[in-house]
């Protein structure tokens, strides 16, 4: 039955993705949600760095203390990722919410999306990124018709790391879904679905550009998903967009986007201030006047027909973590996985894309998305 009583959560993992992600929204949202239970695998009697952050929470070691647990609503997976923790929520009866890449699989994902379906449980996906300040911005260009017509959509996740990682080291482990493809690429090929839908095509680059670690586990990759004039109403010119990640980029501030079109072109650089709000002040940050707006200096540069010599600054809307807890909450207490604004299916399709973009890079060709 529909309720407007708070969601009481479990979270399992503490991490960085719990404690600077997840947890400064779920604590700063008394409304939507009630922190009950974090699930702390070396937490002990006489130690736990959860219990010393959140005293008035349970603290278990075990997701079976959770499933148990009949006064749990919803439980965020955000530990290293266990696709049978997502079944298990599920089949549980418990709506659940878990880290992106949802699964290593579009296979995975899709069996998980199906059961969740089956059952009338929210499965969530962080993809925040649509709610990123400079993303909200380009869909509000769009919309106004700025570009004109779309010729080519590049987004960019590149870095400078010349060095073997010394935190975070699973993420460079050859295991299912490891490799910034499915790390960084996940987040920018999401936001290229949500703007233009499947392609037709997908060609990939993903590889190992440094040579640091085990070869098969991407540190870079540049991913073009392929759209033909047809493939939408309106839509008269081919379009290529492409997700892009470089780790050997020193460039400062990092290129974000570059589009370009008959009518106009965009250029911005440098990441969403979001992360490193949050980072700094946790859930005080959330409440924050300033919280998700980016400096004056950071604006985009759009270019134009008119006068294309002298590009005019597009400083960027407020970015918006908090739209996605907000539509997560909506979503369970309305007993309706329907009003999800990233679906699971969507989300399986961005490991679709992956999958593919690796095959092509594996194949040396472009490959039809079917």
């Amino acid at each position: 039955m529909p309720s407007q009583q708070p969601i009481r959560v479990a979270v399992v993992g503490f991490g960085m993705s719990a404690t600077v992600f997840h947890l400064p929204f779920i604590r700063a949202l008394p409304d939507k949600f009630q922190l009950k239970t974090i699930v702390e695998r070396s937490a002990t009697k006489n130690s736990s760095k959860a219990r010393d952050a959140f005293p008035d929470v349970n603290v278990v070691t075990t997701l079976d203390e959770v499933l148990r647990d009949g006064e749990i609503d919803a439980v965020w997976i955000l530990s290293i990722n266990d696709t049978h923790y997502d079944y298990a929520v599920l089949n549980a009866g418990k709506h659940a919410v878990v880290e992106k890449p949802v699964t290593p699989t579009s296979q995975e994902a899709y069996e998980l999306a199906a059961l969740a379906k089956e059952k009338n449980l929210v499965l969530a996906v962080y993809q925040n990124r649509r709610w990123d300040a400079d993303f909200l911005t380009v869909k509000d260009l769009m919309r106004q018709g700025a570009f004109g017509e779309l010729s080519e959509f590049q987004s960019n996740f590149d870095r400078y790391k010349n060095e073997a990682a010394t935190t975070k080291l699973w993420k460079e482990k050859a295991l299912p879904g490891s490799g910034s493809a499915y790390d960084l690429g996940s987040h920018l090929i999401d936001q290229i679905l949500d703007l233009f839908g499947p392609p037709r095509r997908v060609t990939g680059i993903v590889r190992n550009s440094r040579s640091i670690g085990l070869p098969e586990v991407a540190d870079s990759f540049l991913i073009h998903l392929h759209y033909d004039a047809t493939d939408a109403p309106g839509r008269k010119l081919p379009l290529i967009a492409t997700a892009r990640g470089s780790i050997l980029s020193l460039t400062n501030p990092q290129l974000r986007y570059l589009i370009k079109g008959t009518a106009g072109a965009y250029v911005k650089h440098g990441l969403d201030v979001q992360e490193d709000q949050l980072k700094a002040g946790g859930a005080t940050a959330v409440s924050a006047k300033d919280f998700g707006i980016e400096p004056e200096s950071a604006s985009g540069l759009l270019y134009t027909l008119e006068n294309p010599s002298k590009p005019e600054p597009v400083r960027s809307q407020a970015g918006q973590y908090g739209q996605w807890f907000a539509n997560v909450a909506e979503a369970i207490q309305a007993n309706d996985p329907s009003k999800l604004v990233v679906t699971p299916e969507q989300a399986a399709l961005t490991i679709k894309i992956i999958e593919l973009a690796t095959q092509s890079s594996l194949e040396g060709r472009t490959i039809d998305f079917s």
